[in-house]
């Protein structure tokens, strides 16, 4: 009974998620099948099947009302799969609304969500900018990720989105291609030049041509107790120049697809490894993953059972690593400089070394095959 309770909540919880996310995205964004944004463009220059599919078939998300069929069902383990992928991928809009009251707090001029059309050759771009922060004769561009952990260095999609943001924003500086909304969706102002956004707005004065302003872009990687900042990155004509081209094909190749002239499994689609396939929605239906089934299910079983050991290793590792940063701290913070510390069964001590440095062959590899290909990269490593 008291898990029935416990998942009745679960339940609520990712069917208000899910209505949630439906109607800010609605608001914000509009009819996103009616144009190509950035964060399309970002994935078209990983992977073009998954731009192109998500722009005929969307998101491939359960229903609020799926979630209540499968409590009823007592299919549990759906319900905590959505409600999963629902805090992954909402995570991103609660850490925006907290950067957007830190920015408020400090007094900051800035713009949220700034919409830039960017619209080419009948090809309709609509480009949404988390945060721009501007001053006289400075403008900066944050867009913010939302990261399990924080990484070592961006994925090319959020490094294309960045620079598509800077390059369309400098291209059309002087144009009146600009426009805010509420936080209803509501327009506030529309199709302004960015300095007379900027005028209007805050009441700053921008220099006429782009040329003259001091120009940055930033990426905010944001976990839940980390953060890394990413730049600064400049326009840069030559990638503003991808974007258009990655957008068009984006555009033209959804038009084959939606009209039955192309097959979705003939687009060019990411080689290799890549860590964001396990959150695309097309990854059952994409040639990378072709599946032979197994008639015995017992490789099921023992698949299910490596799942958790792994999850529970992960766990484990966590946990540890939190215990020992506690320890670490708290020896640090004591300051008794190398000496031992007794807790009357253990006793510890910190202390500095070199370390070793290596390469790490796996990551390596795996970018390699991106760029090269399985069978080009088989070959360098037998020459090797």
């Amino acid at each position: 009974m008291e898990n029935i309770k416990a998942m009745g909540l679960m339940s609520q919880v990712a069917m208000g998620l899910l209505n949630h996310s439906g109607s800010a995205t609605a608001t914000q964004l509009g009819d996103r099948s009616k144009y190509v944004g950035l964060s399309d463009i970002g994935k078209g220059a990983e992977c073009m099947r998954a731009a192109v599919a998500n722009k005929v078939f969307g998101s491939q998300h359960p229903k609020a009302d799926d979630v209540g069929v499968w409590y009823r069902d007592q299919e549990y383990d759906k319900v905590t799969v959505a409600l999963k992928k629902q805090l992954i991928l909402q995570r991103g809009h609660w850490f925006e609304a907290g950067i957007d009251q830190a920015f408020e707090a400090n007094g900051t001029k800035f713009f949220s969500q700034l919409e830039i059309d960017a619209g080419f050759d009948g090809v309709p771009v609509l480009a949404h900018l988390d945060f721009v922060m501007v001053a006289n004769g400075a403008v900066r561009i944050l867009e913010l990720k939302s990261t399990e952990n924080i990484p070592d260095c961006l994925y090319t999609a959020y490094e294309t989105q960045l620079y598509g943001q800077l390059g369309f924003l400098a291209k059309y500086w002087d144009l009146p291609c600009f426009s805010i909304r509420d936080g209803t969706g509501q327009i506030i102002h529309s199709k302004l030049s960015f300095p007379k956004l900027c005028k209007k707005v805050f009441g700053v004065d921008m220099p006429e041509s782009v040329q003259d302003v001091d120009l940055e872009g930033w990426v905010l990687a944001l976990a839940m107790s980390d953060a890394k900042a990413f730049g600064p990155y400049k326009a840069n004509d030559t990638m503003t120049r991808f974007c258009e081209k990655t957008a068009k094909s984006i555009w033209e190749q959804a038009d084959e697809l939606r009209n039955n002239n192309l097959d979705l499994n003939t687009i060019d689609f990411c080689k290799g490894f890549h860590p964001l396939c396990d959150f695309c929605d097309h990854m059952n239906t994409c040639p990378k993953f072709t599946i032979i089934e197994l008639g015995d299910s017992i490789y099921n079983d023992i698949l299910e059972e490596l799942e958790v050991l792994k999850s529970q290793k992960a766990k484990l590792l966590k946990d540890i690593a939190i215990q020992e940063d506690q320890v670490k701290d708290f020896y640090v913070n004591s300051g008794v400089n190398g000496d031992w510390l007794s807790t009357g069964y253990y006793r510890f001590r910190c202390s500095e070394t070199a370390g070793r440095k290596s390469l790490n062959t796996k990551a390596l590899t795996a970018e390699l095959v991106n760029i090269l290909g399985e069978d080009e990269v088989e070959k360098l490593v037998q020459v090797v």
